[in-house]
């Protein structure tokens, strides 16, 4: 069966998305500085698993390091798609798209004398606290650097009233919008989206957002959500989605854009499963063992 999301072969592995951004790194600039990345890889791998000194495991259902590791596999992808289209990719903008990328929904990691929860209590604050997270963490970068990770951080704030950085040059305004675009394709793109998406409602019902009356009115503005997706990422952040054609071209020789042909896919199931009866919808989301999980937490009691 031909499957796009499989064929971007996202992985749960740390280890092997590290090792496959540093190929891809070194396809785009073979004599880069592996050091920036190499300790952003570091600290959100201990900071998801805990190991990080002072904070608790990142817990949050959606914004998980699942999430977090494909948004970076679709950034090195998209950098690499640039770079064989005859775009320049300097080494700045390598790091700062990067480790802006595997820090982005680092706000959503809490210490451990903060407010009990998921996490998902500070969605409206996160991308903020993932800038002061950044400058804590890494205040040994250099400052230029520094600068361009937290408004590649703060780019990743996706909601429509939600200000843009003034980017300082157009390199850092280029590794925010490489980044940003990443965090949108990459998790619409991936194979088990649809069931995530009920995870995410449980993270806007903990944060206090009411824009969904339940789990059936989210999936049903799903599609409406993403008219205005597509408009953000052919417009603010620069039409740069096209660009992933061209590394699976180089990778695998198809001329193919999986991550937008994974999405298509994703929303025509989606239009499937609205014009189902909402009693009917979850038995059709099998996934991942998303929905048992849920309805497992249920049975016993658990938020």
């Amino acid at each position: 069966m031909d499957s796009p999301a499989l064929a971007l072969g996202n992985s749960r592995d740390f280890g092997t998305i590290r090792a496959e951004v540093m190929r891809l790194v070194r396809a785009i600039e073979p004599g880069h500085d592996l050091s920036y990345i190499e300790r952003a890889f570091d600290l959100i791998e201990a900071g998801c698993s805990g190991r990080l000194s002072g904070y608790a495991p990142l817990n949050t259902p959606y914004h998980d390091e699942a999430h977090v590791l494909e948004v970076v596999l679709c950034c090195v992808r998209l950098l690499h798609g640039l770079h064989l289209g005859g775009k320049r990719i300097d080494g700045f903008i390598i790091d700062a798209s990067l480790v802006g990328a595997l820090l982005h929904d680092s706000g959503y990691l809490m210490s451990r004398d903060e407010a009990e929860g998921t996490g998902a209590q500070f969605t409206l604050a996160h991308v903020a606290r993932g800038v002061v997270f950044a400058e804590t963490h890494l205040r040994d970068f250099p400052a230029p650097l520094i600068s361009a990770i937290g408004n590649v951080i703060l780019t990743t704030d996706h909601r429509p009233n939600a200000v843009m950085p003034d980017y300082e040059t157009p390199e850092q305004e280029l590794a925010a919008h490489v980044a940003a675009t990443a965090d949108l394709v990459g998790q619409m793109a991936s194979r088990e989206y649809l069931e995530r998406l009920l995870l995410l409602y449980e993270e806007f019902r903990e944060a206090g957002i009411t824009a969904f009356e339940d789990v059936h009115d989210m999936l049903e503005k799903t599609d409406g959500f993403y008219r205005l997706v597509a408009s953000r990422l052919q417009n603010e952040l620069g039409g740069l989605a096209p660009h992933l054609a061209r590394h699976f071209e180089e990778e695998r020789g198809v001329d193919r854009n999986y991550y937008l042909e994974s999405i298509d896919r994703n929303l025509d199931y989606l239009a499937l499963l609205v014009g189902e009866g909402r009693q009917r919808r979850l038995e059709k989301l099998k996934r991942g063992g998303i929905i048992e999980r849920m309805q497992g937490a249920a049975a016993d009691g658990k938020p």
